[in-house]
């Protein structure tokens, strides 16, 4: 087989829609394992938010499960439980004066949890519900460090509107701490803009060159399926990936084939096939 190990982001790519799997997607990747390719998960939620789909697509114990968007990689034990691989995390003492400062409602993510701070939009609850199983609400940034309760500090997430998020994103622009992303897209933030700070050298690229390395392949046997932005640099790691037709343009231009199927349509089936 040529692409021995293949790596699938979350949503939009094995979902169609909020935790929709589709059943053909789910049959083709089971397919490519009974063929013997090796399945790993890497995806902006975080590893206790992939362990439905861990079990839908019957993945066996000592898959890597990558989360965070790269801030977090796990192990997949046999009892469906998670085993620690390594933890990239933001300094909370940096972070903290501009965030209490700024004082917008915004999730913050531990390895094992999203704490929900002050009164969050629809849009950002729901991302918060898909990133993680366990939502914790906070009221204000200034009770950060006590709901930490010594966990690190793996990635800082907004979805404002547009006043609001240009003024926070001028905030951090001086602040030497993390790797800071703007999304600014309105089938996925609707009139809103999305900000999200990790930990530095924490993307989804760094992270499948580290996952390729500890299950032994290399970047020509790996193939990378993503449909959003922060795929982008998990594509290029790869040596072959996909995303649908309707990702992106920058998505599109960085894979290395694009699906003549759209998210809806399951276009993950299709592309699973592919891999012989």
């Amino acid at each position: 087989m040529r692409y021995s190990f293949c790596v699938l982001d979350i949503d939009g790519t094995l979902t169609n829609g909020f935790n929709t799997y589709h059943p053909r997607v789910v049959d083709r990747v089971r397919a490519y394992r009974e063929r013997g390719g090796t399945v790993a998960l890497l995806s902006g939620r975080l590893p206790c938010g992939m362990l439905e789909p861990a079990r839908l697509l019957e993945l066996p114990a000592g898959t890597l499960i990558g989360g965070g968007d790269g801030a977090v990689l796990a192990v997949l034990n046999a009892d469906g439980t998670l085993e620690w691989a390594w933890t990239r995390a933001l300094s909370v003492e940096t972070l903290l004066p501009h965030l209490v400062a700024a004082d917008q409602p915004g999730l913050a993510l531990t390895p094992t949890r999203v704490i929900a701070v002050g009164t969050t939009e629809k849009i950002t609850y729901r991302l918060a519900s898909i990133t993680s199983p366990v939502v914790h609400p906070l009221p204000d940034w200034t009770k950060l460090p006590e709901a930490l309760a010594g966990e690190p500090l793996v990635g800082v997430r907004f979805i404002l509107e547009r006043a609001a998020a240009v003024s926070l994103i001028a905030r951090f622009s001086v602040v030497p701490e993390g790797d800071q992303e703007v999304f600014d897209n309105q089938e996925f933030t609707h009139q809103n803009v999305g900000f999200s700070i990790r930990p530095t050298g924490s993307d989804k690229g760094t992270a499948l060159e580290r996952m390729i390395a500890a299950a032994g392949f290399s970047k020509e046997s790996t193939a990378a399926f993503g449909d959003w932005i922060t795929d982008i640099p998990m594509m290029r790691s790869a040596g072959f990936s996909s995303a649908p037709s309707d990702a992106l343009k920058a998505v599109r231009e960085a894979a290395t084939r694009v699906s003549a199927h759209t998210i809806s349509d399951g276009w993950l089936a299709t592309e699973m096939d592919l891999l012989q």
